[in-house]
């Protein structure tokens, strides 16, 4: 199997959910409560379409011979630039997070209650947030110069996944607090496919497990892209609107989600120039030689 196959059923599942979902919250959603008035069979629709997409594009991924097996020095404008805009979009969100959290917490202390648990974890997802930002600038950087800093800060690549896993714990103190809405578990799925990109890229980076990790950036990030877009897309169209969405995430985080799903979209695409076959110690010395 060809990896373009996977591109195949991306764009196919795409042009089936991304109307559907539109058609649901343009059409079918009660704003006040945050569920649709009827539209179950455009749910079932919509969840068969993107599971069918993400189990094969896993299985296609798995059974391809055209994958990166380790990561060499790649000079690639388009991933400098949305790498960086998603590193931007991450930091602004995260300072502004932090001052609306520090508030509350405030308010809270002032009126003399308790003080919820998800201000604290947002503030600590805000701090790690900024971390990460400076970790895909870092990137971007790396992109742009054609080097990898990221194969000799392994550490600090790993920071964007680290941002991912507290951003799933914060969703998840939010989600038991709110109102049960499909928005929140579109939202939650798309951070948990997000995640799983970043990892294995930064494994990429790091040079570990090369073929494994290879085959996870097309079957996490192709499915990531498209859960993002679903997400993002309408919610921020519905935003321009004027009208609102119930769910977790503010409008600044679905900005996040759509630069990222772009960025992972043209890391994708430049990873077609990696090395491919099977990986060994000559090869590996080879990636270290040119990026010295």
């Amino acid at each position: 199997m060809s990896i373009k196959h996977a591109w195949i059923v991306f764009c196919a599942a795409l042009a089936v959910a991304l109307p559907v979902r539109l058609y649901q919250l343009l059409a079918l959603l009660d704003e006040d409560t945050g569920f649709l008035n009827g539209g179950a069979v455009s749910t079932v629709v919509l969840v068969a379409v993107m599971l069918a997409a993400f189990v094969a594009c896993l299985i296609i991924s798995a059974r391809s011979k055209d994958t990166p097996v380790r990561y060499a020095p790649l000079q690639s404008a388009p991933c400098a630039v949305l790498s960086g805009l998603t590193g931007v979009l991450i930091l602004f969100d995260s300072i502004q997070s932090i001052f609306a959290n520090n508030q509350r917490l405030a308010e809270a202390v002032a009126a003399e209650k308790n003080i919820m648990p998800v201000y604290v974890v947002g503030i600590f997802l805000a701090v790690v947030g900024i971390a990460a930002a400076v970790s895909l600038l870092l990137t971007a950087y790396g992109f742009g110069t054609g080097g990898n800093p990221m194969g000799k800060h392994p550490l600090v690549a790993l920071l964007p996944s680290l941002w991912g896993c507290v951003s799933l714990v914060y969703l998840f103190i939010s989600y038991t607090a709110v109102v049960n809405v499909s928005e929140n578990v579109y939202d939650m799925f798309s951070m948990v496919l997000l995640l799983l990109f970043l990892f294995a890229q930064s494994k990429l980076f790091a040079g570990i497990e090369g073929r494994k990790s290879g085959r996870l950036l097309y079957g996490m990030g192709l499915p990531a892209i498209l859960l993002s877009l679903v997400t993002s897309v309408p919610t921020l169209l519905m935003a321009v609107m004027g009208r609102t969405v119930p769910g977790l995430l503010t409008n600044s985080m679905h900005l996040v989600n759509l630069a990222m799903a772009g960025y992972i979209a043209a890391f994708l695409l430049a990873a077609r120039h990696l090395p491919q076959g099977e990986w060994s110690l000559s090869a590996a010395a080879e990636t270290l030689k040119e990026e010295e």
